[in-house]
């Protein structure tokens, strides 16, 4: 995918497109921000679920099905699977919820729904979906995944237009490396709204070889790993206004350590590619906001981190059977430190590319040390062409910038453009730093 800036005739840029589950520009957002698949969709069936109610019902309103699974079993293009409130067992695999463009399949709770797999198994497993929507449903104490979506293991179909809203997730995994969402070849989808807490020693959303998503809107929060994670080929995701706070390890890994079987495709020369990570606000980290982990044309930019734990970011390499990371940038974000707590600002590891790297026009504050000046950044980093603003970014409860904050209008030009702030309100020209283009 073309649009990237030319370092050698400046900052050239052209706006990257991103084809996110059947994207069209959302009116009430900033131009081009994308919107799911199931804008306006309607369904021509309902199925209803009831975990009080008797067994062998039909689905209908006066007879609805006691389990979610037996719904799902009878869905077909077109049908939206209303489940009540309740607390519901593990649901199992279910293969084949394929829909259509104009008539998708949906799941959808409809007030005080849970997946509570009582520690016996995931708590929903779908193998090779497609237009499909999933949203307003609870899922906890489920072992190894909360939810688990993947390609039936062959890219060659792979899962694709899928949309996951108004999800939570907690207590998810025995103490392995279990992830609350585990994605494995899925395509052109979309997460919004959703929470995900206590994630075990996996991460919150674990994305193996998944293309063209956004994950947009959700909280990520006390997990002990790492909370995104896009792997094994994965490109053109875009991670925006989400919050992270209290987050272990990493709180977005663009890239990563996947084995050669597992990759989609089995020829991706990077662990990622393309990887933007705009507007998301990231509080008390444990090793780093974010880590270049293999990712190749990725973009950190316009987030405002408080606490970024060990390093602001970092710069490694963890798979050495694929191309190193290279065109990675860092620019545009407010990062509030105390600089006794950072062991640097930087962690730039072996078989890594530094140089092909840009850090610009952040805006650093030491929380703890008045007479800090600028951070003092690896040679191997190319100096920016933007001056390092050491100021107090002036943010308020929200970490928001108040008005006169030196982060107003201080920013340069995104890779890509910035399909606007934390609140997808659009950033003026020059755009501000941080994740939000104003007061």
């Amino acid at each position: 995918m073309r649009g990237w800036p030319n370092r050698e005739s400046g900052m050239s840029f052209t706006t990257l497109t991103l084809l996110v589950a059947g994207v069209v520009n959302a009116s009430a957002a900033a131009p081009g921000f994308p919107r799911p698949f199931d804008a306006g969709a309607r369904y021509a069936r309902d199925l209803h679920v009831n975990a009080a109610a008797a067994t062998g019902g039909d689905g209908s309103v006066g007879a609805p099905f006691s389990t979610i699974a037996e719904a799902l079993a009878k869905a077909q293009p077109g049908t939206r699977v209303l489940v009540a409130r309740g607390i519901y067992g593990t649901v199992g695999s279910v293969r084949n919820l394929q829909g259509r463009p104009e008539a998708p399949i949906a799941l959808v709770g409809t007030g005080g729904v849970v997946i509570d797999a009582g520690g016996q198994g995931s708590g929903l497993h779908i193998a090779d979906p497609q237009y499909l929507v999933i949203e307003n449903i609870a899922i906890r104490n489920a072992v190894p995944h909360g939810l688990s979506i993947d390609d039936g293991g062959s890219y060659a179909s792979p899962a694709r237009h899928i949309v996951l809203r108004n999800l939570s997730f907690s207590r998810i995994g025995d103490g392995g490396n279990n992830d609350c969402l585990k994605m494995s070849g899925v395509d052109d989808f979309y997460i919004a709204g959703s929470r995900f807490a206590g994630c075990n020693q996996g991460e919150g959303i674990d994305m193996v070889g998944c293309h063209r998503g956004t994950i947009a809107g959700n909280t990520f929060t006390d997990m002990p790993g790492i909370a995104v994670q896009t792997k094994g080929g994965s490109a053109d995701v875009l991670v925006h206004g989400n919050r992270f706070v209290r987050i272990g390890g990493r709180a977005i890994n663009a890239g990563g350590a996947t084995g050669e079987p597992w990759f989609r495709p089995l020829a991706a020369p990077h662990e990622a590619e393309r990887i933007r990570m705009v507007a998301n606000l990231i509080e008390d980290t444990g090793s780093a906001p974010v880590a270049f982990a293999g990712c190749r044309d990725c973009v950190f930019a316009n987030n405002t981190v408080v606490g970024p734990g060990d390093y602001a970011f970092r710069i490694v390499e963890e798979n050495p059977t694929r191309r190193p990371g290279e065109r990675g940038y860092f620019i545009n974000n407010i990062i509030v430190f105390d600089a006794d707590a950072l062991r640097s600002f930087v962690d730039i590891r072996k078989g890594t590319k530094p140089g092909t790297f840009m850090v610009d026009a952040n805006l650093w504050h030491a929380r703890d040390d008045p007479s800090f000046e600028g951070p003092a950044l690896p040679l191997d980093l190319p100096p920016g062409r933007h001056a390092v603003t050491s100021r107090d970014p002036m943010l308020d409860g929200e970490m928001r910038p108040r008005a006169g904050s030196p982060a107003i209008a201080a920013g340069r030009e995104v890779p890509g453009g910035i399909p606007g702030d934390f609140d997808r309100r659009p950033y003026g020209g020059p755009p501000s730093v941080g994740a939000f283009a104003g007061p």
